[in-house]
């Protein structure tokens, strides 16, 4: 079932099924100029242990485009709301990219509303000697110009490493059907505002605060023993996924679908029962 969520300045596309119990909840959140869609191959697998709610972040896929709220207090505080309205909480969010940086802020600005996290290839704690290029990239003239350059990134550097020429395509695609005045604030947002956690210092000021249990995956093995080294709950476990692409989950669903169902199943029967959800 698809909705679209009016939320205070806001609204956020939705879309809903799977069954209520099980292991409980599941929000899907996807990254950088992305939408809900990158969860298909693994939405049948998790529905039928949980209920899946797959947004589009603000600015992104059916959700509106506002005039600002693009960093990512603004995209957790908008979670917050959809959390609230449709189940009430804690749920278990799930992540890709820019939007573990969502979840992250989420666990920590609203800790009751999540029970876990599952995050992958996360953004957050990036090289900050990255920073410069990045700079140079959101200081162009105008928004187009912005788009065009970020677009030949995902071609030349983050979707390098993706082998399916399919998905290269699709993820192109996608850049493409974002405003380009929504591409230039998140990228400002990303790499300009104190709150963003897009760069390494930032990023170990949060993740001591983030209590919650953390599944992650990733593609490079410095990321995932950076990623072990700063879990904050015993029960967080960071997976190397060798050969992979920036897109883990899309290049092997199956993989992350099991591998995700193993570790709640394991966390449910160690710490009990979350939280049922409201019908």
């Amino acid at each position: 079932m698809s909705t679209l969520l009016r939320l205070k300045d806001v609204a956020i596309g939705v879309e809903q099924g799977g069954p209520a119990g099980g292991l409980g909840p599941l929000l899907l959140v996807h990254g950088w100029l992305g939408t809900r869609h990158t969860w298909a191959d693994l939405v049948p697998g998790l529905r039928m242990r949980h209920r899946t709610m797959e947004v589009d972040l603000r600015g992104h896929g059916t959700s509106s485009v506002p005039a600002t709220g693009y960093g990512t207090p603004d995209m957790a505080a908008d979670l917050a709301e959809v959390i609230e309205l449709i189940d009430g909480g804690p749920v278990t969010v799930m992540a890709h990219s820019m939007g573990t940086s969502v979840a992250t802020r989420l666990a920590v600005d609203r800790p009751e509303l999540v029970s876990a996290l599952v995050l992958v290839d996360p953004d957050y704690g990036g090289d900050p000697t990255q920073r410069a290029s990045l700079q140079a990239m959101a200081e162009l003239p105008d928004d187009e110009q912005v788009k065009a350059a970020v677009a030949d990134i995902f071609v030349n550097q983050i979707d390098a490493h993706t082998r399916s020429a399919s998905l290269r395509d699709a993820h192109l695609r996608g850049v493409r059907e974002v405003p380009a005045r929504v591409v230039a604030a998140t990228l400002q947002a990303l790499i300009n505002t104190a709150e963003s956690i897009r760069f390494r210092t930032q990023a170990e000021a949060l993740l001591p605060h983030r209590r919650q249990p953390t599944l992650s995956f990733h593609r490079a093995f410095e990321r995932a023993e950076w990623e072990r080294l700063h879990a904050v709950h015993p029960a967080s476990r960071a997976i190397l996924v060798s050969g992979a692409g920036h897109w883990i989950h899309e290049e092997q669903p199956a993989l992350v679908v099991d591998e995700t169902e193993r570790w709640l199943t394991h966390l449910h029967s160690s710490v009990g029962a979350p939280a049922p959800s409201k019908p």
